[in-house]
């Protein structure tokens, strides 16, 4: 299964995005308005924090009737930090997982998914500390991001796998020392990442959607996240029209649902979205 999304809903500047002319009077929830439209979206604040108990069980009762929506999460950058000291990083660990139970409990986590340093090597120090953190979050699956050409060889994917954690195909770049385009899977999570700062064109959306393609028989679940290539200036609704016109290859080039004021903000999605025949008011 292909589960896509977008990274993020919080953004201010997506605030002209969301549907207008709600009726009741009910706050507007953007995550359960998502939840109707893809099947997954990832958590990226929790990058810089660990997240709240309270956040995350809100979370998961936003989701609650998208029965086939999964919440990705990107683990606090501090646990793979290993310039501090293991007992703290230890009971950050502890605190997170603590908080991310409600999510597992309801079987809506995708992936707990930990980002290495930039540069990070392949090493015994860096492997004690995936397989310390990998024993604090029991069950959960776990993704790792590395963009170090080290962690894609054959002895550190074994290791990988080995240590519980699932290896993703992160973006290919140009560098002596980055990441191949393929590479055999670690586990039974696969992970893509489209890290556009603008616009992305047909091309690297049919390129993206062809690995898909291509991960989805070797893994149990493949998830597509549309992000904003670390530039959190760039539009953020471009992140949504990405998510939507990935859906929209995927399917063979059948358009998929979206709403209008999507449409507005990203005239290009015209062709490959199709809007509802009446008004759809946000309960």
């Amino acid at each position: 299964m292909i589960r896509i999304g977008p990274s993020g809903w919080t953004h201010p500047g997506l605030l002209s995005v969301w549907p207008q002319g709600r009726s009741g009077g009910a706050p507007f929830d953007p995550l359960e308005f998502l939840g109707r439209y893809f099947g997954c979206v990832e958590v990226d604040a929790t990058a810089h924090a660990v997240p709240r108990a309270e956040h995350v069980q809100r979370w998961q009762a936003s989701l609650a009737e998208a029965e086939r929506t999964r919440i990705v999460l990107r683990l606090p950058r501090s646990l793979t930090d290993l310039s501090r000291d293991p007992a703290d990083r230890a009971a950050e660990a502890e605190r997170t997982n603590t908080a991310l139970q409600s999510l597992v409990r309801r079987k809506k986590l995708g992936a707990l998914v930990a980002e290495l340093a930039p540069g990070t090597i392949f090493g015994p120090a860096e492997t004690r500390a995936l397989i310390e953190l990998a024993r604090a979050f029991p069950g959960a699956p776990l993704v790792l991001e590395a963009d170090h050409g080290s962690w894609y060889e054959r002895t550190a994917l074994d290791t990988v796998g080995g240590a519980g954690w699932s290896l993703a195909h992160v973006e290919p770049a140009d560098r002596w020392d980055a990441p191949p385009r393929d590479h055999r899977p670690t586990g039974p999570v696969g992970m893509l990442r489209l890290l556009a700062p603008g616009r992305a064109g047909p091309p690297v959306i049919g390129a993206l959607a062809r690995r898909a393609r291509l991960l989805e028989p070797r893994v149990d679940e493949v998830f597509v996240v549309a992000a904003n290539g670390g530039r959190e200036s760039s539009a953020p609704e471009l992140r949504l029209a990405a998510a939507l016109e990935i859906k929209f290859v995927l399917r063979g080039q059948s358009p998929v649902p979206a709403w209008p004021e999507i449409v507005q903000a990203c005239p290009h999605l015209a062709p490959v979205v199709v809007l509802p025949s009446g008004p759809d008011p946000i309960p």
